[in-house]
């Protein structure tokens, strides 16, 4: 039971979350080769907490609970997560904006990363932890998730304004340096809109 605990926790409050932030907050090369193996590692974490927690559910005929029953759902919706952000980072580079997959993707992985956080205080409270453990589960689990929220919204914030800036760029006229010296009429820039 403590190893079910253990690495369904290091899987939903520490390498899920941080897989999500870090795709939002740094900037570095390789950095979504950085955020898919931190969500692999975080998937096999929980496919081995999966099997144990399948394992002690049966044994103990709790499978009809709401934890088993989430973590079932989790599992099954995680088996979707690296098909959706293959397509999503593979089509992002091609139309250079979110498409379907994009929205498929990141939405999925915010209700997984909340329901997997909220599924570990159910199995604390199923396998009757002592209060103690529940509340530094809640601390830390609570403050992992507001982090992960800012992180949404700081991520989000920088993305407008990246596009904002692309599509100025995009919108100043671009001058060579015969247009610039082009003194022979004054007031008129030839080629400007071009």
């Amino acid at each position: 039971m403590i190893a079910h605990g253990v690495l369904a926790s290091l899987a939903f409050v520490i390498f899920f979350p941080f897989g999500a932030i870090s795709i939002r907050l740094f900037s570095f090369p390789g950095l979504l080769w950085f955020h898919a193996i931190v969500q692999v590692v975080a998937y096999l974490l929980f496919i081995a907490a999966f099997g144990i927690g399948i394992y002690l559910a049966t044994q103990i005929h709790r499978l009809d609970q709401a934890h088993p029953v989430i973590g079932i759902v989790l599992f099954i919706l995680i088996f979707f997560q690296p098909v959706l952000g293959y397509m999503h980072h593979r089509l992002f580079k091609k139309y250079k904006r979110r498409t379907f997959w994009s929205h498929a993707h990141i939405w999925l992985g915010r209700i997984i990363i909340t329901l997997g956080i909220i599924n570990g205080g159910l199995g604390l409270d199923l396998a009757n932890n002592s209060r103690k453990g529940e509340i530094a589960y809640g601390v830390v689990a609570g403050i992992v998730y507001l982090v992960y929220i800012i992180s949404i919204f700081v991520g989000e914030s920088k993305r407008r304004r990246d596009r904002k800036a692309a599509v100025r760029a995009e919108a100043e006229p671009k001058r060579s340096d015969s247009d610039s010296n082009d003194s022979h009429a004054p007031g008129l820039r030839t080629n400007y809109y071009a």
